[in-house]
């Protein structure tokens, strides 16, 4: 017998077009409980830089995940009309600067050819891998920058 009918019950596949937040939280913890018990790693945490306008209204920001002595970031939005007036860079060295008090040694994150690959790699970082046609016509790009340790 094969270990696949070697299952208890008989398991049933379904496709969702639209998984509640509910689902998907759900399977986020099981898979960071696994890393967490592979890597014997488990400190992490979410940071985000903010920036709000006088109203209070966002107007951008950065989210990463420090886990690892790494940083991932996954997130980093400036609204268009403050675009170009160097907020995207404070906000990703402000992160930057915090991961390091973190004790993070490595920031990573990834990019469109049409978003902002430039920006990144005027700021130290360093495409490490690029996929092309994700989307058609386009590439996703992977880029990395080793972290200073902080106060040098």
């Amino acid at each position: 017998m094969s270990a696949a009918t070697d299952s208890p019950t008989p398991l049933q596949w379904s496709i969702d077009h639209h998984p509640s937040d509910p689902v998907i939280q759900a399977l986020r913890r099981e898979l960071i409980a696994y890393n967490i018990a592979t890597a014997a790693i488990d400190a992490s945490r979410t940071l985000a830089v903010l920036l709000h306008d006088a109203h209070g209204h966002l107007r951008g920001g950065i989210v990463g995940t420090l886990w690892g002595q790494c940083v991932e970031i996954t997130y980093l939005w400036v609204h268009p009309s403050l675009r170009g007036h160097g907020y995207g860079s404070r906000l990703l060295q402000t992160l930057e600067q915090e991961a390091r008090a973190q004790q993070c040694r490595v920031a990573l994150l990834d990019t469109y050819s049409f978003q902002a690959p430039g920006f990144y790699q005027r700021l130290g970082y360093e495409v490490f891998g690029v996929i092309d046609g994700y989307p058609e016509g386009h590439q996703k790009i992977f880029l990395k920058k080793r972290l200073a340790p902080h106060g040098r």
